[in-house]
């Protein structure tokens, strides 16, 4: 057991030191979130709009531009944690399958990676949240934060999954660009007013965006809703184990491969060996008996 949790706290400071390394990720956490959210707040049309919230069966009215802002923050903040899980993921690929090889355990290496998307989850959600109540006061920031990490959670699987699944860097970011891309615009009451489209409720992000937004603006309880996407996080997470095995079901270690030893040729090697030592020391006491002359034996 020690071995194991040791092997864990390893491998997952090298997987938070990855993360923070990785400079494109934090400088869009610090730039590019908040300067989206801000452009919407100076762009967007500020009247008032209302939508019926389907996973929660209620009606919603709130102003476009403020609620722009909430589908636009959650595209932003699940974009970068599926950018960054994907990169830390494809860039330590060949690292792990070594270390696998070397017996490194496999769930240990997992759950190092699985509990630092807990971490980064924590903390864009504190900051996704702290942005939206500079522009106006939540309703119940508390489930929006919950909204919000569900859906950081999410990608952020479908971003581990790629990581080990796909061949090349441009494979991933098209994935995790597009797949935000396309369930942001099909969540948003204002790009999609309609949202009653068969397959919707499938998506990822369809409970966390109707949990935000109507978190944000009524007090209509909506943690339930936000859990819908936990069963996307266990279904990538699960995965991502998949294909990790799969990749590494080669490496396994068996100890009835190991070679037997062999007595009889031990002492064959052995006797051999002692002859040759014999030999030697022979040739090498003629050489010196014929060096010294006055060594020499007469026989009378």
């Amino acid at each position: 057991m020690r071995h194991q949790w040791t092997a864990f706290t390893v491998a997952l400071g090298f997987t938070l030191t990855g993360h923070l390394r990785n400079r494109l990720a934090a400088s869009m956490t610090a730039f590019f979130v908040p300067t989206w959210i801000y452009l919407v707040r100076v762009t967007a049309l500020n009247k008032d709009i209302t939508f019926h919230s389907s996973a929660l069966d209620i009606e919603v009215t709130a102003s476009m531009n403020r609620t722009i802002q909430v589908s636009s923050a959650l595209h932003a903040v699940i974009v970068v944690v599926g950018f960054m899980m994907f990169m830390a993921t494809f860039n330590s690929r060949q690292l792990d399958l070594r270390l696998v090889l070397a017996g490194y355990p496999r769930l240990q290496l997992l759950a190092a990676k699985l509990v630092a998307l807990l971490v980064i989850t924590t903390l864009l959600t504190c900051y996704c949240v702290l942005l939206l109540e500079l522009s106006w006061p939540l309703a119940r920031p508390w489930d929006v934060a919950a909204a919000a990490a569900s859906a950081m959670l999410a990608y952020g699987g479908l971003g581990l999954m790629a990581g080990f699944l796909l061949r090349g860097e441009l494979e991933g970011f098209f994935v995790v660009v597009m797949t935000t891309l396309i369930d942001v615009g099909m969540q948003s009451p204002v790009s999609n007013p309609a949202g009653d489209q068969w397959g919707l409720s499938a998506l990822p992000l369809y409970g966390p965006a109707q949990a935000a937004l109507a978190s944000s603006f009524t007090h209509t309880a909506s943690l339930t809703c936000a859990a819908r996407a936990l069963a996307w996080f266990a279904a990538t997470g699960a995965g991502a184990l998949f294909v990790f095995c799969m990749r590494t079901r080669h490496y396994a270690r068996s100890g009835a491969t190991s070679p037997r030893p062999d007595p009889l040729g031990a002492d064959r090697a052995g006797s051999s060996a002692a002859g040759r030592c014999a030999a030697t020391a022979d040739s090498t006491t003629r050489r010196s008996e014929d060096a010294d002359p006055s060594r020499t034996v007469v026989d009378p």
